[in-house]
């Protein structure tokens, strides 16, 4: 692989960030880079725009459609939600240690894939490997208890939502009394803009 050109080869996750299926990675676009997207996963359709705004900041802005329920009791319209992410380099690769990064996902309003992560990708070879621990819509699955809980109680609940959003909700980061490991990888295979990706997704 071209080392130059590394972050050429990185895609969007359904949620719009660089990422695997489902669950982000560590990996970043070059800077300065935006991207314009949908995805659709039966019942949610997701409009995106992604903007790299420095080598060590990925924003993402989301509008998503569930076609599951109704908006409102008796209404016509499917449910709607608003989404901002962002995600944080926390340590570049090397050849012995790997990517790390830090996640805010869905940071305000109702708060329904609200979730926040630490997550490191390291690259063998052709094969692109994910580890992260996740609270929140991240922690589908009770592996371990919340270890910010251990420090601070208040972190034991998750809350802080609200119910008709666009409010920066930030008394629920890194809380919940449960958190959970994801992760994966990615095959870049011989074949230009081809590759492959499996991932252990708790939500």
């Amino acid at each position: 692989l071209n080392k130059n050109n590394q972050n050429d080869k990185y895609s969007q996750s359904t949620f719009g960030g660089i990422g695997l299926i489902q669950n982000p990675t560590a990996r970043f676009s070059d800077d300065g880079e935006f991207v314009f997207g949908i995805s659709s996963e039966e019942p949610y359709n997701r409009l995106y725009s992604k903007m790299q705004f420095f080598p060590w900041l990925e924003a993402v802005l989301r509008y998503t459609e569930g076609e599951f329920e109704a908006y409102n009791p008796g209404s016509e319209q499917t449910w709607k939600d608003k989404g901002l992410d962002f995600k944080i380099r926390l340590l570049e690769e090397t050849n012995f240690l790997p990517e790390l990064a830090l996640g805010l996902r869905d940071i305000g309003g109702t708060g329904a894939y609200s979730g926040e992560y630490i997550v490191a990708s390291k690259l063998v070879n052709n094969f692109d490997f994910t580890l992260g621990i996740g609270w929140g819509a991240l922690s589908g699955v009770d592996h371990f208890n919340n270890p910010i809980a251990w420090i601070d109680k208040n972190r034991e609940e998750r809350g802080g939502y609200s119910q008709r959003g666009g409010k920066l909700s930030l008394g629920r980061l890194f809380s919940g009394e449960n958190t959970s490991l994801f992760g994966g990888f990615e095959y870049f295979s011989p074949i230009p803009n081809l590759s492959y990706k499996v991932e252990y997704d708790t939500s």
